[in-house]
């Protein structure tokens, strides 16, 4: 904590300090920065990624974990609305986008009328150059060395222009052969050691996908886009693992285990959207989005000891999801001081889970039953809202809104359930403009959090010894958030951003008992959780490093919740609340190159279970470094090296003989992972 508190105080001194002036251009509204092309040019930049990622003071966040597509927005826009895509991250999106399409860079710091912006208060636009008929091809290739493997993947994309209509093609080859090794530890209660595991784990995943965009723009202003991309793939994993057993400080031979995983899954995503222009200050937009997924997995656990074939666990799985989405947007603007915009949306979704396990101990396979192995859930749910953005002033943007939901959950197979959900969200953003530099703004929200299906259903870790029994009384989680920001600009390219943020939280979604006898994910009462964090963007010139920019970012925080067996007070399962990242990049003009690294290093988290708890940490911490070359117009080549340090993960796992609350400790157990550094040649370039 001592150290968190050391860096922010750092960051905030550079920051405060450091000298005034105007940001790159302010645009008519004095909520908008524009970026003109000129400003990225000393990055070099392939696509709209490579420029938004320079953006001062911005990180791309693909959305949060609230309910429904207007829920989950993340913070870039294209042409001043929301791709009509859930699946596909909006580092691909802009990944795919050339530079030559892109007419400037918007950084929006409040809301403003006339862009989807959706509650937030600080989102990047990216606006088109519209009528350009050049078609263009963009490509990556890449070449990952993960321990003794290499894996190539890559993209091609054409994009053209027929019938008026802005198309792209493309097709994407994802991959991955991630290894690591790992040491267990076993001692009993008194701290005498009796077990010692020593794995091998080796991956490969494999990804085809295949995609396009359409967007069409007509005479009257009305405007359609299209989206859509299928995927398969395949993942395998091999585990050997060597136990021995400890007794009096002497190891000896005890078993092997062996696991192998075959899994494999499709899927497609389907989004759109028109909008009709009613007037100058009218629109009416209509958006469609559905989106398929499948999953079937073929595990198995084989043990041999000093005998022989000890036993075997085979666990095949299956899981269907299905997400469709239709949403209707009205935006006016009244006058240039107030707009409004209301929207209606419809979802339907669906989980079709399947559990089959058997267990082998010399005989055959024996079906192994567990409860809710097998069912179906499905969602219907509809949403009303309304916002109004107001400037009541010089320097002053209000946003106001609320959203009403109504849904039904129902649950059929192996266990049955239906249940009627009612939430009222209502918003308040306020964001002021104090001088030309610096910013205030305040958001008060109260948030619904989306349910993940799957944990309706039973799932099993073998190897952990762990079972998730489904949960057929899941609620949402809610929140009541509160943040209040301040925002300085300096220099050209500098910035500092200083962040509190407090939730007050109803249903905390944790880990609950279910008969005493299973691990289940559900809703543990009452919660709160608080973070102060802070960001500077520091211009390196005045140091000697020409043309650097260093970041500097950290936070710190905390969280409450009642435990469920104890009845104490403890922090949240699976949080962590303190993080510091260093990040540095500088371009080195005079050869046409750029060099840099990103340290991220983070803070331990704990999790509690009815027969367990467990703190998890990191070592080191994150070291990445790159260097990368422009030499050839319209190429980048880029060398990386990740994971540096190859730090070490550890779990520390105190199992309990019997419910946890009764603080009888069976064992303890300590997990420490490694996982290989990977070098990654890559290759991008468009012509």
């Amino acid at each position: 904590m001592k150290l968190m508190n050391s860096l922010l105080a750092g960051v905030a001194s550079i920051g405060l300090a450091a000298a005034g002036a105007t940001a790159q251009e302010i645009g008519d509204n004095e909520n908008i920065v524009l970026y003109q092309p000129a400003f990225f040019e000393i990055y070099n930049p392939i696509t709209a990624l490579d420029m938004v990622r320079q953006v001062p003071g911005f990180s791309i966040q693909d959305g949060g974990n609230a309910r429904g597509f207007g829920g989950t927005a993340g913070n870039v826009l294209i042409d001043g609305e929301r791709p009509s895509a859930k699946s596909t991250s909006l580092n691909e999106i802009l990944g795919r986008i050339p530079v030559s399409r892109v007419e400037r860079v918007e950084l929006v710091r409040g809301a403003v009328s006339g862009l989807d912006m959706r509650g937030q208060t600080r989102v990047v636009n990216v606006v088109l150059i519209q009528g350009d008929d050049n078609s263009q091809t963009t490509w990556s290739f890449r070449a990952t060395h993960f321990g003794e493997r290499v894996v190539p993947t890559g993209e091609v994309i054409q994009s053209f222009k027929l019938a008026g209509a802005d198309i792209s093609l493309g097709l994407q080859r994802n991959g991955g052969a991630r290894r690591n090794t790992q040491t267990r530890e076993f001692v009993d209660a008194g701290g005498t050691l009796f077990e010692q595991r020593n794995a091998r784990n080796q991956t490969d995943f494999r990804e085809w996908q295949p995609h396009f965009t359409l967007a069409r723009k007509f005479n009257n202003e009305n405007a359609l886009n299209l989206t859509g991309k299928y995927w398969n793939w395949t993942f395998q994993r091999n585990r050997t693992s060597e136990i021995d057993a400890v007794n009096s400080g002497t190891s000896s031979f005890d078993r092997f285990d062996f696991a192998r995983a075959d899994n494999s899954g499709e899927g497609f995503e389907i989004g759109g959207d028109y909008e009709f222009k009613i007037g100058e200050r009218r629109s009416l937009k209509f958006i469609f989005l559905t989106v398929t997924r499948d999953r079937l997995s073929d595990d198995i656990f084989e043990t041999f000891d000093t005998g022989g074939f000890a036993n075997a666990t085979r666990v095949l799985s299956s899981e269907g999801q299905n997400e469709s989405i239709i949403r209707s947007v009205f935006d006016w603007e009244f006058n240039p001081k107030n707009s409004f915009e209301f929207s209606i949306e419809g979802a339907l979704n669906s989980l079709d889970s399947g559990l089959d396990i058997e267990q082998d101990t010399g005989t055959g396979f024996q079906p192994v039953i567990l409860p809710v192995a097998n069912t179906r859930v499905e969602e219907q749910r509809a949403e009303a809202a309304a916002s109004w953005v107001a400037k009541p002033r010089q320097g002053w943007t209000i946003e106001s809104g609320v959203r009403y939901e109504i849904s039904e959950i129902s649950q059929s197979g192996d266990a049955a359930n239906a249940r009627t959900f009612q939430f009222i969200k209502p918003n308040l953003n306020i964001t002021w403009d104090r001088n030309e530099r610096d910013q205030v703004r305040l958001n008060i929200v109260r948030d619904v959090g989306q349910l993940n299906f799957s944990n309706f259903a039973t799932s099993i870790n073998v190897i952990d010894d762990q079972t998730n029994v489904g949960n057929t009384e899941l609620r949402p989680q809610t929140s009541w958030t509160a943040s209040l920001s301040f925002e300085r600009k300096y220099g050209e390219k500098g910035v500092f951003i200083l962040n509190a943020d407090h939730n007050w939280i109803s249903d905390v979604r944790d880990q609950v008992p279910i008969n005493n006898q299973f691990d289940a994910p559900g809703n543990i009462g009452d919660g709160r959780t608080w973070m102060i964090s802070a960001e500077a963007r520091i211009p390196t010139d005045r140091i000697g490093l020409k043309d650097g920019i260093l970041t500097l970012e950290g936070g710190f925080g905390d969280s409450t919740v009642t435990d469920p067996l104890t009845g104490l007070t403890r922090v949240q399962s699976f949080r962590v609340d303190d993080f510091y990242r260093i990040d540095f990049r500088q371009e080195l003009t005079k050869w046409k190159m750029a060099w840099g690294f990103d340290y991220f290093q983070r803070s331990s988290s704990q999790a509690a279970f009815l027969f367990d708890q467990r703190i998890r940490s990191q070592g080191h911490g994150d070291l990445d470094i790159f260097v990368e070359t422009t030499r050839w117009k319209g190429m980048t080549i880029r060398f990386s090296a990740d994971n540096i340090f190859d730090p070490t993960t550890q779990r520390i796992r105190t199992r309990f003989d019997g419910p946890r609350n009764l603080g009888v400790i069976r064992d303890i157990e300590t997990l420490r992972t490694n996982n290989d550094q990977q070098f990654t040649i890559s290759l991008r370039g468009t012509f």
